[in-house]
């Protein structure tokens, strides 16, 4: 979405204004205009400018006066004032009274056009630090910018992912969980244009249905019982920059309709708004469901599936790129020895190979969680491999027979298996196993739902 400065031209005089608002569509800006203090007041609570080119002198509410009712409005726009009095004080008071700059008429293009490019700047810095205080956390260890592999199938993956940074378009990774697909949109977006602001990241399955629409795009003071205060959404936190969206799958119907609207017309509103605001953001979606599947089910709308999926990235599961697990395992090393202060911890010849075989259902989160804890308790600097990795742990590999000697378990029934192991390791607490398997208490929830009906099914055969 290429985002438009948004210029209203404020004056009383029809030729001029005419001409002036011309001259700033030439210049690429979205351009509106009033002809009044009164008539700008009206429009601006209404809809989102960036930036009032406002004329000085103005029969009923002078150009000054409609400056202090423009500085009052909740997140407003910068002011440019136009003015035909030559002398310093003019200026200096329409500075005391909070304009960004003065231009004296008859201004030149190019002086107008670059005092509005650094309003338009400072208003988005303005608006984007604000914003950022409540919606940026600092991105953990392996939520790096940066991949490690040695394969083949993460090389040319990275290589798709580099050609979709260049290209600012909508962007869908999948994969199972604990593949990384976090990592691969932090390293999109930190090869992209707007790689000088920070990625806001939300993930949709761990926030509750009511708080969604307040969440992605804000809410004015009173919109509803608890609203204290104007609060902007992450819809504006990540102006010019990129909105991350993991577990998109678990967004509620209502909310998809209304982020189609946003990525269609790049404006929405505040909850308890009437007034249209703009925001550039470019949005990258994750999930590990099957988007498709839940098009056909009803339970994604088609038309957010077709607007998010211009881009399509997949992050196969660890068991099928195992050349990738000695550089996973000596990057996490690194980070547990600096953490725990044991710059000599190393891993046994055969930890290392009991770490290369085993299969991780979990992906490369649970080789993290595995390494870590394996740190964490080590009494020695070198770690085991029952320490690391019991040899009873853990579903029996991929196209192996079961323990039974029964055919190789299904994926699904791996998962299912991990799942459960790794509830019952957690005492049955099923929010400690949620944030264990890195995963929502939701997703959580549901899949044990799946398995109990599932189960239901097959006692009934």
């Amino acid at each position: 979405m290429s985002r438009k400065i948004r210029v209203m031209v404020v004056d009383d005089d029809a030729v001029l204004r005419k001409l002036l608002s011309d001259q700033v569509a030439r210049m690429g800006f979205d351009a509106g205009t009033a002809s009044s203090g009164e008539e700008a007041l009206a429009a601006l609570s209404k809809s989102d400018f960036d930036v009032v080119l406002l004329d000085i002198r103005m029969p009923g509410l002078t150009g000054l006066d409609a400056l202090r009712e423009i500085r009052k409005l909740e997140d407003a726009p910068e002011v440019i004032m136009l003015t035909a009095d030559t002398s310093l004080g003019t200026g200096l008071e329409a500075m005391r009274l909070g304009a960004y700059d003065y231009l004296t008429k008859p201004a030149t293009l190019d002086e107008i056009e670059a005092v509005v490019r650094k309003a338009d700047e400072k208003r988005r810095l303005v608006r984007q630090n604000a914003s950022l205080r409540d919606a940026v956390r600092p991105p953990a260890e392996d939520a790096q910018s940066s991949l490690f592999f040695r394969s083949k199938a993460m090389e040319d993956l990275v290589a798709l992912a580099e050609a979709a940074a260049r290209a600012d378009s909508t962007v869908v990774i999948t994969g199972e969980s604990g593949t990384g697909k976090d990592v691969l949109a932090r390293f999109v977006h930190a090869r992209s244009a707007r790689a000088d602001s920070p990625m806001i990241a939300v993930n949709c399955a761990a926030l509750p249905e009511p708080l969604f629409e307040s969440e992605f795009f804000g809410h004015e003071r009173g919109a509803f019982t608890g609203a204290t205060a104007t609060k902007r959404g992450l819809i504006e936190a990540a102006d010019a920059s990129t909105l991350f969206l993991d577990e998109v799958g678990d967004m509620p119907a209502q909310i998809q309709v209304k982020l189609l609207r946003f990525l269609e017309e790049g404006r929405f509103r505040r909850v308890g708004s009437t007034r249209d605001r703009e925001s550039d953001v470019r949005v990258i979606a994750a999930t590990n469901r099957n988007l498709a599947d839940d098009v056909q089910r009803g339970r994604f709308r088609t038309d957010l599936f077709y607007r998010l999926n211009v881009i399509s990235l997949h992050v196969p599961p660890l068991r099928q790129r195992r050349e990738d697990i000695p550089a996973l395992v000596e990057h996490f090393l690194a980070v547990f020895r600096e953490r725990f202060n044991r710059p000599a911890l190393d891993l046994s010849d055969e930890a290392r190979r009991r770490l290369s075989d085993y299969d991780w259902p979990g992906n490369v989160r649970e080789l993290r969680n595995a390494l870590e804890r394996a740190a964490a308790l080590a009494a020695a600097d070198t770690i085991e491999a029952d320490q690391v990795l019991p040899a009873a742990a853990g579903p029996p590999q991929e196209g192996k027979a079961d323990a039974a000697g029964g055919p190789p378990a299904t994926l699904e029934e791996l998962e299912r298996r991990h799942i459960l192991r790794v509830l019952e390791d957690a005492g049955g607490n099923r929010e400690r196993a949620a944030a264990i398997l890195g995963i929502s208490s939701r997703t959580l929830y549901r899949k044990l739902r799946e398995y109990e009906t599932g189960g239901a099914r097959q006692d009934a055969r």
